[in-house]
């Protein structure tokens, strides 16, 4: 009994198959090689928060809202960085640069130490 469909069967060639498990092998090795290098971003980024010079908070707090947002995934330090986010915000847009306050450095390197232990 004949086959009624649409098109006629076709035969697929032994190279055809070599293409197909290449492109599959490409993207398995292109998937792995992004989640490394993102993974190395973090990780970088979490190095820059901590060495951040405290003494010019400006740049601190600019620091802080940028890597920070790369670095601070979880919920709970989540919450904690939006809090000190909005802190740093009037250190951000002042006309001169000072020292940040001893008592939101040290909330900051706390913050940084929790991800520390949890995170990285």
């Amino acid at each position: 009994m004949p086959l009624h469909d649409i098109l006629p069967p076709i035969e697929i060639s032994d190279h055809d198959f070599l293409y197909i498990v290449g492109v599959v092998f490409g993207v398995i090795v292109l998937v792995v090689y992004f989640y490394r290098v993102g993974k190395r971003k973090i990780l970088s980024s979490f190095q820059i928060l901590e060495l951040c010079d405290f003494k010019d908070a400006k740049k601190t707090a600019f620091q802080f809202s940028y890597y920070g947002k790369k670095v601070f995934k979880n919920e709970g330090t989540k919450a904690k960085f939006l809090e000190l986010e909005e802190r740093l915000k009037g250190y951000k847009y002042a006309k001169e640069t000072t020292p940040l306050p001893q008592p939101l450095e040290d909330e900051i390197k706390e913050l940084l130490k929790e991800v520390k232990e949890n995170d990285v």
